[in-house]
């Protein structure tokens, strides 16, 4: 008949073929999970500046126009929350065109939410984590532009997927030099 050796061969390639249809149904189920979340991103101000030093080996930063940009966040992500997901990636990106440049993305703020608790925003007066300048070192000629908020939910098992949550118009104004900042 069948000995040990092929007793246990047989058990473990049962086994194995029913861990991977296992996975691959959870990986194709789990973005069809219903999820409701609340989102909301205001704009408060917009600043630019010129001449900000930055880095001391790089000469265009000290001529170059920076953005600083002031939002509140109100969101609620505990519906993304189940028992694939292992974190959320929430971040926000301002998107523009500028002459020469067809499209920009310029991620200036994000977080990790790790857990449920975590996943309520409430961020008033905020700004921007990161800097916020245009590869033309200007804001020259920038035309809709758009602050967009978007959420990865980064699951234990399967494909990671972008879902945009809102979108809201940003101007850029010029700067008006070193010393003083343009405020719209």
């Amino acid at each position: 008949m069948y000995n040990f050796l092929q007793r246990l061969s047989a058990i473990t390639s049962f086994a194995m073929s029913t861990l991977m249809v296992m996975a691959l149904l959870i990986s194709v189920t789990t973005p069809l999970i219903p999820s409701s979340p609340t989102h909301s991103v205001t704009l408060r101000s917009v600043q630019t500046t010129t001449g900000r030093r930055v880095d001391a080996f790089d000469k265009k930063s000290r001529s170059a126009e920076y953005a600083q940009l002031t939002f509140d966040v109100n969101a609620d992500l505990t519906s993304m929350f189940n028992w694939n997901t292992k974190l959320l990636f929430a971040y926000i990106t301002a998107d523009y065109r500028a002459p020469g440049f067809e499209t920009n993305r310029v991620v200036v703020w994000d977080r990790i939410i790790r857990n449920r608790r975590q996943a309520k925003l409430r961020l008033r007066k905020h700004q921007n984590k990161y800097l916020f300048r245009n590869y033309a070192l200007t804001f020259k000629g920038v035309e809709a532009a758009n602050l967009t908020l978007h959420i990865n939910p980064v699951p234990y098992l399967g494909l990671m997927y972008d879902k945009t949550a809102t979108s809201i118009p940003l101007s850029l104004p010029q700067a008006a030099g070193p010393a003083g900042k343009a405020v719209r």
